[in-house]
């Protein structure tokens, strides 16, 4: 399939770049209401774009949520301004951190990066970064620029992303969105997400760009322009805690696959960027407000989008994350009752397991709190159980069932319970 696809696109830009009309509008910043001409290369991607769209749109990942939408839209039309009518924001509940903005002005924020962003500067920030994106034609160029270098390995790529025609362009897109629609139970269309990925792979000229006009577009907007410098560095410092090598070798990525890492210098020049400009960094203080203000407008969705981040299965880039949502003492319930999972997820089935002690004692903070949820005692009986201290997996279940008589899953935990109180000798405890 990879072979056919690629040779049937490097058919199609053979055959069709001498058709398209010299058409070089692109080339300074897109205006308000700017259209491609018929005919042209602009307007072939537009075309094509469209029909992504058009899966983004129907998409049972896309989400529906009337406050999130127009929580998100607000910032996206307080960064882009007179640019807003002809942008069309979609929220797609995918757990990765990611944006992107096509030039026809489709636009998606996925829901992994608002749990990643710590306050509304940040987001903004990552939206002016993809407006900088669009509004330079960063796309369209990077594929003027391979067809024009009569690189047909490298145009079969963008056209099979521009068209939608399927992940299979090149191994590394492939490979990563089979690798994630793997992990995550179907939770991803691979070859939608591919033909993304494909797309949007900008060149380290175009990334640094963007950096600097995202920038100074959620500066003029009124957010604190040393965001950026957060944000990346988060994602550079969430790389390093994975629980994988490969991962944490490679450096942080901002785009979907990770087409560019983002490197020190990047982040050093985005603060030097920020030093320059007529604004102080937030104190202490005022960021912590923000991200009070902020986490108000997600905490609806911060359990869903927590459950989500578990099925990638890198449970030490979710414990970094919790960590970083934890830096207010809010929400500590539910927090602590996710890190309870991610633990458990990642334990080893053995009694003296780090990461079921961790557990443990991650689900029994969170039992203190009003916000934990409902499941915590449960969790935290199984993995008494599976640590062989049955007095305490035996207590736990009680607890739930006391707590939840008519939960769906009682009947479940009291023949959990009769076959603990029907076994005369309980493995070894743990010892640590």
């Amino acid at each position: 399939m990879m072979r056919a696809l690629t040779a049937s696109a490097m058919a199609l830009v053979m055959a069709s770049a001498p058709a398209y009309a010299a058409d070089k509008a692109y080339l300074a910043d897109r205006t308000p209401g700017q259209k491609p001409v018929a005919g042209t290369l602009e307007f072939s991607i537009w075309e094509e774009t469209a029909k992504t769209e058009r899966s983004a749109r129907t998409s049972g990942e896309r989400n529906h949520d009337a406050a999130l939408n127009a929580y998100v839209q607000s910032v996206l039309t307080r960064v882009a301004g007179e640019h807003t009518g002809d942008l069309r924001l979609y929220v797609m509940d995918r757990p990765f951190f990611n944006a992107s903005m096509a030039p026809n002005g489709y636009t998606e924020v996925w829901t992994g990066l608002l749990l990643r962003a710590q306050t509304e500067d940040e987001l903004a920030f990552v939206l002016g970064h993809e407006f900088a994106h669009y509004r330079r034609s960063h796309s369209i160029k990077t594929f003027e620029t391979v067809k024009s270098n009569q690189n047909a390995a490298a145009a079969a790529s963008l056209v099979i992303g521009v068209i939608g025609a399927g992940a299979a362009a090149n191994a590394g897109t492939y490979s990563a969105a089979r690798d994630i629609s793997n992990i995550t139970g179907g939770l991803i269309d691979a070859v939608y997400l591919g033909s993304i990925a494909a797309f949007f792979a900008y060149s380290r000229e175009n990334e640094n760009e963007a950096d600097r006009l995202g920038d100074e577009y959620a500066f003029k907007s009124g957010y604190d322009p040393h965001a950026g410098v957060r944000i990346w560095a988060f994602v550079i410092d969430e790389t390093a805690a994975s629980d994988f090598e490969k991962t944490r070798r490679r450096g942080g990525r901002i785009n979907v696959f990770g087409s560019h890492p983002l490197e020190a210098e990047r982040v050093a020049a985005l603060s030097q960027q920020a030093d320059g400009l007529d604004k102080s960094p937030d104190t202490e203080d005022e960021q912590k407000a923000k991200r009070v203000a902020y986490r108000d407008k997600i905490r609806p969705y911060l359990a869903g989008w927590l459950k989500d981040d578990l099925r990638r299965q890198d449970y030490g880039q979710t414990l970094f994350v919790i960590s970083r949502l934890s830096l207010d003492e809010q929400d500590q319930g539910l927090l602590s009752f996710y890190a309870g999972e991610a633990y458990r997820l990642r334990a080893k089935d053995n009694l003296g397991s780090q990461d079921l002690l961790a557990a443990a004692n991650a689900y029994t903070r969170a039992a203190t709190f009003a916000d934990a949820p409902a499941a915590t005692q449960r969790q935290l009986g199984e993995v008494y159980r599976r640590m062989g201290r049955k007095a305490d997996a035996i207590a736990a279940f009680e607890a739930y069932l006391k707590a939840n008589p008519s939960a769906e899953d009682a009947w479940m935990v009291e023949d959990q319970l009769k076959g603990l109180k029907a076994d005369p000798v309980a493995p070894a405890a743990a010892t640590n």
